[in-house]
């Protein structure tokens, strides 16, 4: 077996289009992605063509932190808050996972050969993800919960 730095990384096979924007991924194109996913360690290919990996890297975070910030339900927002602040870039259709496997870890560009970590921009971890998620927790109104609040806790 090889080390994870002689790992031979794969080609995008015949008809492959990402997920997205439906665009082919290509050698040429120079936009296939494969991801490391933790901990089997197991590379395999992006559904999402280059532009749109970096798109969901660079926002994915912010996203989240704003849609804990402007929803209006607090059902939702208790469900955002159990699922906490993403830290690694996901998307069940572009990077799923083998059972066991928690979350993408490392990304590989074709384009450079070049691995990049999965972290998002913004991403906090340790310490200060729990400074994070206390302040979003300030978003919930506890008096006043209206039928129809309730998540699927039970």
């Amino acid at each position: 077996m090889l080390a994870d730095d002689q790992h031979e990384h794969g080609l995008p096979t015949e008809g492959m289009c990402c997920l997205c924007t439906m665009e082919d991924i290509t050698i040429e194109d120079k936009n296939y992605v494969e991801y490391q996913s933790y901990p089997s360690m197991r590379w395999k290919p992006a559904l999402f063509e280059k532009c749109v990996v970096e798109q969901i890297r660079q926002d994915q975070f912010y996203r989240y932190v704003e849609s804990v910030k402007k929803t209006d339900c607090q059902a939702e927002l208790r469900r955002l808050l159990k699922a906490e602040s993403p830290v690694y870039i996901s998307d069940k259709h572009a990077f799923p996972l083998d059972n066991g496997d928690t979350h993408v870890i490392l990304l590989w560009y074709a384009e450079d050969g070049e691995k990049r970590s999965a972290m998002l921009k913004g991403a906090v971890e340790g310490k200060e993800k729990v400074e994070l998620m206390d302040s979003l927790r300030s978003f919930i109104i506890v008096d006043g919960k209206e039928e129809g609040d309730e998540d699927d806790e039970t």
